[in-house]
């Protein structure tokens, strides 16, 4: 990019941090509609301008062209905000300049869409828009009857889309504007001032003494880095760039370390106290506070990592691993000594979240308390040059998170126009035969077909629209039901045959991006058992007794640390073989049931394979062989 158009991008990105910051203090009140409008118009902006076409003079004009349609198209939401509001729907028909600024947002999102997110989120919204067009045609299409409605005429598409909360402006968009964009600045601006570094050296210290060191610190650091940026390729390229070398250098294969990394840099995503983007979306679509939704990930987030270094610590026995090496180790309290300052942003945020402030207030005194934190210690400071590239990359960041919104929303708007989240929820319904564990198997397939390629948040809004009723309905509790879509929605990232997060961490090891996909596939399987763990037993969100929670989330635990061990095949010092981690898996599936006597039986099973293991026999073979 070239230096004038650089600084150009890096002044409107940081006018939208502090715009942003101005619309969530406390002091300041403004009107929705002209915040998300404002939001949307820096957001193409700078998109525009970050990602222009490649060429000449013919391309660059049609890049000023677009951005130019993007500040008449918004600039006219905002100046007629008020009329806006009070205009009543669908009962005139909309005039030139009305269709005129409606369509040409349409086309400016999505165009901005398929050049940051790609075809695969540009095409299904082109789908869905022909969709509320030609419903009444498919009442004459046999297999797609079932999806036929009385149709959308050019008013009421236009109606929904632009001059409504419930399309392009709607709860997505709200969200972004209201709770992500500060979120994503405070990861990018505590990152910079040095809290990732902080948080990489602590783990590398505490951690680097144990077999596997460096996969326990990709899993610890993921974890910690996702608590800033909700991110997984993010998390991979900050985190990856230290660890993978390193578990390479210890000994683990490189499609291993690469994959280790991307499932533990997708489960920041899942990591309180800030999650991914979607999780704020969650709180909004459902009406509840945003601590009910941290709280409620909270155990499910426990048991992801512990699945994660159950299997990483296996891994280093099974290849005979050694710890690292002392001079490669660091003190812990003198690591933590010298930066803990750090966590002081994050204290903040979370005390303000437990107090029951909003997400949007709660972050905003996180960016002040990150903006300050620097210098309270002088060793510490940074310059104010450094605060300014913290907001810079944040926005820049928050600028596609808030693009997938968008058109997310056009989406949502036609799902609910045509009434097509009924017509699905019936569908799921139908095919599982009123059987909810059918209809949470039919759920998760779903996820993976509308979440191939898919950023989280665009992915989780469709689940949430479109599956989730259906599951509510056999019977989940809303939480447990939008927390199981949007799991799937964030384990899309290292789903094949599009991980993003595998891809990402695949150069980094130096192998290919398939092998490591499978193999983080294959690494992240436990974590794939989560949601129907939540869903079967809902007091691991938090809804039950303490008597209660102990029970369930040791059987919970029980289940995952038996998964793992058996997809690693290594428990006694030797190989487990097909026998030993069939038998594992059969109890990992007996103890996600609520059920005494299934979990006595996978008991059972398990104390059996242990004893083998370690008596001298080995399940690698029918027949025994003496231990080493």
């Amino acid at each position: 990019m070239p230096i004038p158009l650089e600084r150009t991008v890096t002044v409107l990105a940081v006018a939208m941090a502090l715009f942003h910051l101005l619309v969530a203090s406390p002091l300041t009140l403004f009107p929705d509609l002209i915040v998300r409008g404002t939001h949307l118009l820096l957001a193409l902006v700078i998109g525009f301008l970050i990602y222009g076409m490649k060429g000449g003079a013919v391309r660059k004009a049609i890049d000023l062209a677009l951005i130019a349609l993007s500040v008449v198209c918004l600039g006219y939401l905002v100046v007629n905000h008020a009329s806006i509001v009070v205009r009543p729907p669908w009962t005139r028909d909309a005039t030139p300049i009305e269709l005129f600024v409606a369509i040409g947002t349409i086309v400016v999102v999505l165009e901005l869409t398929r050049r940051a997110l790609g075809m695969a989120i540009t095409a299904l919204c082109l789908i869905f828009i022909l969709y509320g067009f030609i419903g009444p045609e498919l009442r004459h299409i046999g297999f797609l009857r079932p999806l036929a409605h009385s149709g959308v005429d050019l008013n009421e598409f236009v109606d929904q889309m632009y001059f409504s909360f419930e399309g392009i402006f709607g709860v997505a968009l709200g969200v972004s504007t209201s709770f992500i964009f500060l979120f994503v600045v405070f990861g990018a601006l505590l990152q910079v001032i040095g809290g990732g570094d902080f948080f990489v050296n602590v783990t590398k210290a505490a951690t680097g003494a144990t077999r596997g060191g460096p996969a326990k610190m990709a899993v610890v650091a993921s974890a910690l880095m996702g608590m800033m940026s909700g991110s997984s390729v993010a998390n991979v390229a900050t985190t990856g760039a230290i660890t993978i070398p390193m578990m390479k250098k210890l000994g683990y294969p490189k499609t291993f370390a690469g994959a280790v990394e991307a499932v533990a840099s997708t489960g920041g995503q899942i990591t309180p106290p800030i999650m991914g983007a979607a999780a704020f979306l969650m709180a909004a679509i459902l009406g509840i506070n945003y601590q009910e939704v941290i709280t409620a990930a909270a155990l499910p987030a426990v048991l992801f990592f512990l699945s994660l270094f159950v299997a990483v610590h296996w891994e280093a026995l099974k290849h005979g691993l050694q710890p690292l090496e002392r001079v490669e180790k660091g003190a812990t309290m003198r690591e933590f000594a010298a930066g803990w300052t750090f966590i002081l942003p994050l204290v903040v945020i979370t005390t303000f979240l437990m107090m029951g402030y909003t997400p949007s207030l709660s972050a905003f005194y996180g960016v002040v308390a990150t903006l300050v934190t620097p210098f309270l210690r002088r060793s510490t400071w940074v310059s104010p040059m450094v605060l300014a590239e913290g907001l810079n990359l944040g926005a820049r960041a928050a600028v596609t998170v808030a693009i997938a919104c968008a058109s997310a929303g056009i989406i949502v708007g036609i799902v609910q126009i045509s009434g097509l989240g009924f017509r699905f929820s019936s569908l799921v319904i139908a095919f599982a035969n009123g059987n909810l564990y059918a209809a949470l198997f039919l759920a998760m397939i779903a996820a993976f077909i509308f979440g191939m390629g898919m950023p989280t948040t665009p992915a989780y809004i469709i689940q949430a629209t479109l599956v989730a009723p259906a599951l509510v309905e056999l019977g989940a509790t809303p939480l447990s039901a939008h927390l199981f879509v949007f799991y799937y929605a964030v384990l899309g990232q290292i789903t094949p045959p599009v991980a993003v997060a595998a891809f990402a961490a695949a150069p980094i090891a130096g192998s290919s991006s398939t092998s490591v996909g499978w193999r983080a596939f294959a690494l992240g399987m436990p974590a794939y058992v989560i949601p129907f763990l939540f869903v079967a037993n809902p007091v691991l969100l938090g809804q039950g007794g303490w008597g209660e929670l102990l029970e369930v989330l040791s059987r919970s635990a029980a289940a995952i640390v038996c998964l793992s061990i058996a997809l690693t095949g290594w428990l006694g010092g030797r190989g487990l073989g097909w026998i030993g981690r069939g038998l594992l898996m059969l109890a990992a599936a007996l103890l996600i049931a609520p059920n005494h006597v299934l979990s006595a039986v996978a008991i059972v099973l398990c104390i059996a394979v242990w004893s083998i293991q370690w008596s001298g026999w080995s399940l690698h073979r029918l027949k025994g062989e003496p231990r080493d």
